[in-house]
Parts: C-alpha cells; sequence; structure tokens
C-alpha cells in the first residue's frame, strides 16, 4: 500500500511538471481590414525606465536594424523642434508573395510622451496615420501603445495579411529591444561588485 501511494503522488508531481504550458503573447493586438483599410490598435508592458522606451521608439537610423520586416529607416530632416520627416520601407509577405511598401512620415513628438506620425509621400498608402503613446501603471511598468490607420493604394493579394505580419513583427521586435538595452542600462549603471 505504501508503494502505491507513493507512485501515485509521483506520477501526480511528475505529470504537473511536466504538463504544457501555454504561453501568454506579451503583444496584444488588434486589426482590422476592410478591403484595404486597416485599423490596428497594439499594446504591450515593459519593466523598463522611460528613456529607455524612448530611444527605442525613436532609434529613427537603426530601425530596421532590429526590426525584421523594416527593410530601410532614415531621418531625412529636422522640421523644427520635436518635428521629422522619416523614410521608411517595409516588407510583408505570405507564402511566397512579398510586398515592399514605403511611407515618408512627418513625425511629431512629445518626450517619453507620444509619438505622432502621417504619410506625408502617399506612394503606397492613401492615407496611413498613427501615434506611439507611453502610459505608467500602477505597478511601476510602462504600456506602450501603438495605433495606426491606414488605406492602401495598391492592388495585391494577401495585402491584409502583410500589413498585419508587419505590424505584429514591429510591436515584438520593439519590446525585444526595449527589455535589450534596459538590461544593458542596467549593467551599466549597476555593475556587479
Amino acid at each position: 500500500m505504501f508503494f502505491k501511494k507513493v507512485f501515485v503522488l509521483t506520477f501526480l508531481f511528475s505529470s504537473t511538471i511536466a504538463a504544457p504550458v501555454l504561453a501568454v503573447d506579451p503583444v496584444s493586438m488588434y486589426f482590422q481590414n476592410k478591403s484595404g483599410s486597416y485599423e490596428v490598435e497594439g499594446d504591450f508592458q515593459v519593466a523598463a525606465d522611460c528613456a529607455v522606451v524612448w530611444s527605442v521608439l525613436t532609434d529613427y537610423d537603426d530601425l530596421h536594424q532590429f526590426v525584421g520586416s523594416l527593410k530601410r529607416s532614415h531621418l531625412e530632416e529636422y522640421w523644427g523642434k520635436n518635428r521629422f520627416l522619416v523614410e521608411q520601407e517595409f516588407e510583408g509577405g505570405f507564402l511566397f508573395v512579398t510586398k515592399r511598401m514605403r511611407v515618408r512620415l512627418d513625425v511629431r513628438e512629445i518626450r517619453c510622451k507620444t509619438i505622432l506620425f502621417e504619410d506625408v509621400g502617399r506612394q503606397d498608402f492613401e492615407f496611413y496615420k498613427g501615434s506611439w503613446k507611453l502610459g505608467a501603471d500602477p505597478d511601476g511598468e510602462l504600456t506602450v501603445f501603438y495605433s495606426l490607420k491606414a488605406q492602401q493604394n495598391f492592388d495585391e493579394p494577401f495585402a491584409g495579411n502583410y500589413m498585419k505580419g508587419v505590424v505584429k513583427d514591429l510591436l515584438d521586435s520593439v519590446r525585444r529591444e526595449i527589455l535589450r538595452r534596459q538590461a544593458l542600462n542596467a549593467v551599466v549603471h549597476h555593475p556587479e561588485p
């Protein structure tokens, strides 16, 4: 009887440890496509300093280094205090079909709060307008909010899938880069003895 109880307890304990764990996606995203008109809302939380988050979001010349779907990003011109022209080219794909899309963004910043952007080039979109916003949580983390409204001016199969994949990649990549830079920041400012 003793061995039976030990076996049952061992089985129960080992099956709880070995039970599959469902990972929760740290990025939440709402994506709606109506005939090439997109509405996107996304957000994620990070335990990071506002300055670190801001440095990632405003790293216009190097965004393409850590966002896989972004092929080119460059701050073209300063248009006054906290206002810039940023050119970006991103690539989306579905199965074996890919599409490069270009935007020339009029970017306006309110430091550590909001980035507003709007495509003034209108090469691949009738309109493309959105924002990044930062919000503090009571538990000390920051929530990064992203929104985009866009209307494509091209006719491609699977374009909605492209856009959804591009935005998801953007949010995931930005979150990972924030966490990477925060970890580096912690090591630099708090080296181990």
